[in-house]
């Protein structure tokens, strides 16, 4: 039988089409599963060729489909013995910077670690692949303050330590090999070395192994996994070395300025557990990285932060440093608006969390924050919001405190950051800075009050507060000045109003905004603005309606006094919308309550007013209130809905489906 001709080479260009079909998905993946040989051994065959162009993208293909192309079935074993042998190719080549690249042997050493781990090589297939790929990165590293390739050794430590993290204690049996590397390595490689070299102590300390760190004897090369790897059970039986493990940790915090800031950030999130699983003092932590909080990266900010939450005993009298420094930081207008607002983001949880038992003056100091009128809006609000808790801590302190802080009162912070969000004017109502604005407001209004049930704070607190008194004034004055804002005033109180532990402060409101606004607001056309303002009033049953009839029945009186040949329209629009006005509080009202001065008003509407349409939805109005009941008249003017006191049909629902 004549044997089958060698399969065609795939083009490079052939190449790119697959990986797209692949991208792609469905059909056009599945029409390239059925290739003899697989895709991987083509793309491993391909890999090794000389003059392929497509080198790295092909790697990277193979990492990102490895749970596809690399299947758990019996293939996975010889699959994988061709990627190790290409690994081993590729990183013994000598490189040429053209065909055979120091970027090609990374790719190919990250990506086939990555693969290692996806397909568990170790329990799911045969531990040698695992071996001889941590034999060859090892190779890689063990040459250390050679210049040329300290890149890519960096990243074969990277490579090992992420095998070192997919199965802990992998490398613990050679941790002296790595100690001594780590102190032979002079260039910026050293913090990769450094980081692996943690990973692997850390490792050995959560997995409690006995096991000496300073001992050489096993030899860095071959590589065998040890059999802790394998027998997990192991796991937690042995007293660890405390002895070694204590002058690894003394050797690890004399490198921290060696690596940069999100390899401190790794660092130090493996040396906090280190400290205190062999009972360090935390003031060394302290004394060896508090410094970074003057330094003019974020990230290490937030190492400091984190510090602080694991050790915050450790760190007495230095929380208003932290709370300064972070102030500088919101101000610094070189950063990043990311990192400004992450500072004030980090002060507010920094206080809500460690603030309790603290001194005043972190309180304070929190006052620091106080919006420029120049700072960008999205850092205004955070800042308000910053404010807003502070003004609630104010009413926690004792009262000798508060009369300290009178300066600051929660009054006075309210008035300030409203001036420096609106630049000394109201805005739009659509605008983002009148959107901030009343954000603000609600915040300053219900901080000190949650919507657990369990909170023990009350409304009639809430509504005894002076941030409440100052709001009920400021809204009648924004509403008499300022028509435009009268729906965001509304949407503002339908908030309060639609929370059932809110509801009293919505309908104070509305008690203090009819109380108030009827005597000062002005007789003419510009009343019909504060008409969404007079259909909640109408709504509300806690509300006599005695004070709005007067005002409307006087509002129609001028539309009958003022009506001439160019009024027409605008006559019928005003008198429409006043019976609306009229049908809510129909709707919402007990009849009795409403019938003295709803029919004067409706009779007056009847007898003068100058529309005939609304001359004649005013006398149907006036029967209605005069010969239909109360609970009658309502079940009318709900227009289909359910009349009101009457629970709902379980079977309504199905009569429109």
């Amino acid at each position: 039988m004549a044997e089958k001709p060698p399969p065609k080479p795939i083009l490079p260009q052939d190449w790119e089409s697959l990986v797209e079909d692949f991208q792609y998905g469905g059909f056009r993946r599945e029409k390239w599963r059925s290739l003899s040989p697989s895709v991987v051994e083509l793309a491993l065959s391909s890999i090794l060729k000389k003059e392929f162009p497509f080198k790295i993208p092909l790697v990277i293909f193979l990492d990102e489909f490895s749970d596809l192309l690399f299947p758990q079935d019996p293939s996975l074993a010889s699959l994988m013995d061709r990627l190790v042998e290409t690994l081993r190719a590729v990183v013994q080549s000598p490189t040429d910077g053209v065909h055979v690249t120091y970027a090609l042997k990374e790719q190919m050493m990250v990506s086939t670690t990555s693969i290692l781990i996806s397909t568990n090589s170790v329990e799911s297939v045969d531990v040698r692949f695992t071996e001889s790929v941590v034999e060859l990165l090892l190779a890689v590293i063990n040459r250390p303050n050679h210049g040329p390739d300290r890149h890519a050794r960096a990243t074969a430590c990277e490579c090992l330590r992420e095998l070192e993290k997919a199965y802990p204690c992998l490398l613990s049996d050679i941790a002296g090999h790595l100690w001594s590397l780590c102190q032979s390595e002079r260039t910026h490689a050293s913090q990769s070395y450094i980081l692996l070299f943690t990973t692997v102590i850390h490792s050995i300390v959560n997995r409690k192994l006995s096991v000496s760190i300073l001992n050489t004897s096993v030899p860095l090369i071959p590589f065998n996994v040890p059999q802790c790897v394998v027998e997990l059970e192991k796991e937690g039986l042995l007293e660890l070395n405390y002895k070694e493990l204590r002058r690894a940790m003394s050797f690890l915090l004399e490198w921290p300025q060696v690596l940069t800031p999100c390899g401190m950030m790794i660092f130090m999130g493996m040396i906090m557990p280190l400290a205190v699983a062999l009972d360090l003092q935390p003031s060394m932590l302290k004394v060896q990285f508090f410094g970074m909080i003057y330094s003019f990266n974020p990230l290490l900010y937030h190492v400091v932060l984190v510090m602080y939450s694991h050790f915050s005993e450790a760190f007495n009298e230095q929380e208003i440093e932290i709370v300064r420094r972070l102030y500088l930081v919101s101000l610094e207008t070189q950063q990043h608006l990311v990192f400004r607002l992450l500072s004030v983001h980090w002060l507010m949880v920094f206080l809500n969390r460690f603030m309790v038992g603290k001194k005043k003056s972190i309180v304070e100091t929190g006052f620091m924050f106080y919006p420029s009128v120049f700072d960008p809006l999205s850092l205004k609000a955070l800042k308000l919001d910053l404010l807003a808790f502070c003004s609630v801590r104010i009413d926690k302190l004792n009262p000798q405190s508060v009369s300290d802080m009178e300066g600051n009162s929660v009054v006075k912070l309210f008035q300030g950051g409203l001036v420096s969000v609106l630049g000394f004017k109201w805005l739009p109502p659509w605008s983002t800075e009148t959107a901030v604005a009343f954000r603000t407001f609600h915040k300053f209004l219900i901080g000190a009050s949650s919507h657990s049930e369990a909170d023990p704070s009350t409304t009639t607190a809430l509504m005894e507060s002076a941030i409440f008194n100052h709001l009920k004034g400021m809204f009648v004055d924004l509403i008499l000045e300022f028509q435009r804002l009268v729906p965001v005033i509304v949407a503002f109180i339908d908030r309060l109003l639609g929370c059932q532990k809110h509801l009293w402060l919505g309908e104070r409101l509305l008690q203090t905004i009819d109380a108030n606004l009827h005597p000062r607001v002005a007789i003419d056309y510009r009343l019909v603005s504060y008409f969404p303002i007079f259909d909640r009033i109408a709504e509300n049953q806690t509300i006599p309606p005695r004070r709005l009839l007067e005002l409307l029945t006087k509002f129609m009186a001028f539309l009958v006094e003022k009506h001439g040949p160019d009024t027409g329209v605008k006559s019928w629009s005003r008198g429409s919308k006043v019976l609306g006005i009229c049908r809510t509080m129909l709707t919402h009202h007990q009849s009795s309550r409403l019938f003295l001065g709803l029919s004067r008003l409706l009779a007056f509407t009847c007898l003068y007013f100058p529309d005939l349409e609304v001359r004649d939805h005013a006398r149907i109005y006036l029967r209605m209130l005069i010969c239909v009941p109360g609970v009658k008249l309502r079940g009318m003017l709900n227009l289909g809905e359910q009349l009101l006191g009457i629970s709902p049909s379980s079977h309504s629902g199905s009569f429109f489906n």
